[in-house]
């Protein structure tokens, strides 16, 4: 890091902390303001990628079925419903709302990152870790859950046309 950067905006300690934590709660604000239209529009960005093998790789590399589910889930939407009664509408909010989920921890992982460049290189390094801690493996859940709950759609036939729809 350039040093006239942290001379000018020296983000140490406790300020750093703070700014760090804001910028989740700030991220969670501007995802939880989109409608679900928008998420819609903006889905294409985050469909499941080829190498990601239909979410698969996040098992193989990071034995995600192990630990996924002592992550904490914060929202409305409960997946034990989901295998209760795989409602096409529901399955469908779902979708978008583990869209929602991951924006949110991308933007919060970009803004913390960004934050780094106005703090001491001791303090960027506990806000690369925390970010890391904090968002990756719930970004890592998200592309894992993904492909199955398009699975589910399409075995409804209309289910992704409905989902596209909306």
């Amino acid at each position: 890091m350039p040093g006239w950067i942290s001379g000018i905006f020296p983000l140490r300690g406790w300020r750093a902390a703070l700014l760090t934590l804001l910028t989740q709660f700030q991220s969670s604000y501007l995802v939880n303001i989109l409608s679900y239209g928008a998420l819609r529009r903006l889905y294409r960005l985050f469909r499941p990628w080829r190498w990601e093998d239909g979410g698969q790789i996040y098992q193989k590399v990071f034995r995600i079925r192990i630990w996924k589910d002592y992550i904490p889930a914060v929202g409305a939407f409960d997946k034990k419903q989901l295998a209760a009664n795989p409602d096409t509408a529901y399955v469908s909010r779902y979708l978008l709302e583990s869209l929602r989920a991951e924006l949110c921890h991308l933007i919060a992982l970009l803004s913390g990152i960004a934050i780094m460049a106005f703090s001491s290189w001791d303090s960027g390094r506990r806000i690369l870790a925390w970010e890391i801690a904090v968002n990756v493996p719930c970004i890592m859940i998200q592309r894992f859950n993904r492909p199955r709950l398009e699975r589910l759609l399409r075995r409804n036939g209309s289910g992704i046309k409905e989902f596209w729809k909306g």
